[in-house]
């Protein structure tokens, strides 16, 4: 009897341990329940709607936490929600319990570049593609790699070697279609996507690029009809939507495009590109108060949104009285910002947004004090008293505040300025003349006139440099129009913007031309990622044009050979710097790059300056030759050795040097690699 307990147990543990291996080695038939659930999940992942597809992966793996599909299902997801960490924790589950590794290896390379981890990344393709030749998957991801360092025709040909395996492979035309199209082969481009349709016309995907492409060819009637092709075949995939307004907007059909919108936020009230584009519609339409509401409601739900942001300031600026409330209520997000920086010791993006804060609203004490208060911290006194002045003028102020100003007097009672009785208020600075043009294609998915808003944002930012006179240009231009434009106009310099982005990055570009003559004088590029990368990439760029543009004043006034010119501490002049003392209006831009130019007979002497304040400098005036010819009105220059100094002191952060050249283009591809 004993032995007949003792071999049912031995044939009871045999089947437990049989389960077990069951369960570990066969998880995708483990459970029904898990099973369907991982089903739910794929189908859901297929049309792009990770949300879902997450939650339904996340019940396969409760009831059947070894479901190895299910774990690599939940990290493809991840990394489409752009969680690139925590899809790699899912991996080395998935990895543990799923039969295929090589695409967990190729996934987690794809996770590498997300986190900028490129080496690891390419060591991961070129292991795959050791073992397996052939591999489509890891070619797209060297490829990936190539778009990343700014090699498209690298990219192109990898693409183009996955076809010679699979003719018919979808992500490989699509990928090479595209790839085609930044380089500007049209014809190519159209060729690929037309064999990708021949194969794959009832992939909403495939349809979705052929309109994508055909947006960026200018062909809106085409466009229209792929992407209605494609909300057909695939009514979840809200991209197509997305496209489908944004050609609506461009065809001018502004209530079909609202419509369209309306019909997004109704199933997403959190889409930030359906809030946007709606108040620009709206904005096209003439109803300005309706937009400006459309962007208020908007930025509630996302008030991460800076081109939204933008949209509605501009509508503030441009429309909203100087006493009315409403400014308050935007100059305080800027007020909160300004003090997020200060306390991280960022003080130039700190003051930043203080004068960004009192740009939507002048008569905001708060903030005025609160930048007041930057520039005593960078010893510039007069300017400071002069802010704590304007204050006192629109409201009481503490007994505090008036025993500073009144020692702030005190102090300053005996500058420069007062003591040539200037008031540097009043001086007209303005030196340089400056169109910004937006340039290029009108071409946007996510925020549609982004362009033509960037080059206002840029002009507002300038308003801040008393130096700089910038002018923006509110229509697409093509090089020779803008230059006939600055020429006309009589701009020193004109610049043509270009902006691309993504839903996580942005690349910013700007090239400098002489309004004289046409010919390049600098260019920039900043690419941006993370949180506040629009009015950072805006900063940068204003900072850039202004410091490279060099430093010219006026004579303002004379005692015999002591002179007084408008340039001080806050223009770079010090005690010992020499100026050279030119004709009014003798000094010109260079045939090429950036400087001053003038003709030796023009230059009327030299001064040495001796006293310098914030606004205003003192030096002793030598005249070259036997006659004194300066008078007051005419133009001093600084050195061009500070003019390379100042060049030179543009090195770019991290966050402008390292990522895709093509945000957009980079976007599109991984989207097209997920969705198979």
């Amino acid at each position: 009897m004993i032995n007949f307990f003792v071999a049912m147990r031995q044939k009871f543990l045999i089947v437990f341990l049989m389960f077990i291996f069951f369960l570990v080695f066969f998880p995708a038939t483990a459970s029904v329940p898990a099973r369907q659930q991982y089903e739910n999940g794929l189908e859901a992942q297929e049309v792009g709607d990770w949300f879902t597809a997450v939650e339904f992966y996340h019940e396969a793996i409760r009831l059947n936490e070894v479901y190895g599909d299910a774990w690599y299902g939940l990290a493809e997801c991840t990394y489409a929600l752009g969680e690139y960490s925590l899809a790699l924790s899912y991996l080395d589950t998935a990895e543990i319990y799923a039969k295929d590794k090589t695409e967990i290896l190729n996934l987690r390379g794809f996770c590498y570049l997300g986190l900028e981890k490129v080496e690891e990344a390419e060591t991961l393709f070129r292991q795959v593609l050791s073992a397996y030749p052939n591999n489509i998957e890891a070619r797209f991801g060297l490829a990936q790699l190539d778009i990343l360092e700014g090699r498209l025709s690298g990219a192109e040909s990898l693409y183009l070697d996955a076809l010679k395996r699979q003719q018919s492979n979808r992500n490989a035309l699509l990928s090479v279609a595209l790839v085609a199209q930044e380089l500007g082969k049209s014809k190519e481009a159209e060729t690929y996507i037309q064999q990708a349709l021949r194969y794959h016309s009832s992939d909403a995907e495939v349809q979705y690029v052929a309109a994508w492409i055909s947006f960026l060819n200018g062909n809106l009637q085409n466009t229209e009809y792929r992407v209605r092709t494609s909300v057909n075949l695939n009514p979840k995939m809200d991209k197509s939507y997305e496209l489908l307004a944004a050609v609506l907007f461009e065809q001018g059909r502004y209530q079909d495009a609202i419509d369209v919108c309306d019909y997004r936020l109704n199933n997403n009230r959190t889409l930030a590109t359906a809030w946007y584009l709606k108040g620009r519609a709206l904005q096209r339409l003439g109803r300005v108060d309706e937009a400006y509401s459309v962007f208020e409601t908007g930025l509630s739900v996302v008030p991460e949104d800076e081109l939204m942001r933008t949209a509605l300031e501009l509508i503030v600026l441009e429309t909203f009285d100087i006493e009315d409330s409403r400014r308050a209520k935007w100059a305080q997000y800027h007020i909160t910002k300004a003090s997020e920086h200060e306390k991280l010791y960022e003080a130039a993006q700190a003051e930043f947004e203080y004068k960004n804060a009192l740009r939507l609203d002048p008569l905001n004490t708060e903030a005025r004090a609160a930048y007041a208060a930057t520039l005593d911290r960078k010893g510039q006194q007069e300017l400071y008293l002069e802010q704590l002045t304007f204050i006192s003028n629109l409201q009481p102020v503490s007994v505090k505040v008036m025993d500073t100003i009144e020692a702030y007097k005190s102090l300053l009672s005996d500058t420069l300025a007062v003591r040539w009785n200037v008031d540097p208020f009043y001086l007209d600075k303005t030196r340089w003349s400056i169109g910004i043009y937006p340039y290029g294609s009108n071409v946007q998915l996510l925020h549609a006139d982004a362009s033509l808003l960037t080059v206002k944002a840029i002009e507002q930012q300038f308003s801040g440099i008393t130096a700089i006179d910038a002018k923006s240009y509110n229509d697409f231009v093509t090089y020779s129009e803008a230059f006939r434009l600055a020429r006309t106009l009589g701009q020193d310099y004109f610049v043509l913007v270009e902006f691309e982005e993504n839903d996580r990055e942005l690349l910013l570009k700007a090239t400098v031309y002489s309004g004289r003559n046409g010919t390049e004088a600098n260019s920039f590029k900043f690419y941006r990622t993370g949180n506040d990368r629009y009015a950072g990439a805006l900063r940068r760029l204003c900072t850039s044009i202004s410091n490279i543009l060099p430093v010219r004043g006026l004579v303002i006034d004379r005692n015999a050979d002591d002179v007084l010119v408008d340039l001080g501490t806050s223009d770079g002049i010090e005690v010992g710097s020499e100026l050279t003392v030119v004709k009014a209006g003798q000094l010109y831009t260079p045939d090429k790059g950036m400087g001053l130019e003038v003709d030796e007979k023009n230059i009327l002497g030299t001064i040495k300056i001796t006293q310098v304040s914030e606004s205003v400098s003192q030096g002793r005036y030598s005249r070259k030759g036997f006659f004194d010819r300066m008078n007051i009105n005419d133009e001093v220059m600084i050195s061009p050795e500070k003019i390379e100094d100042a060049e030179e002191s543009l090195i770019p952060s991290v966050q402008e040097i390292s990522g895709s050249e093509y945000p957009v283009l980079a976007r599109m591809l991984q989207e097209i690699y997920l969705i198979q």
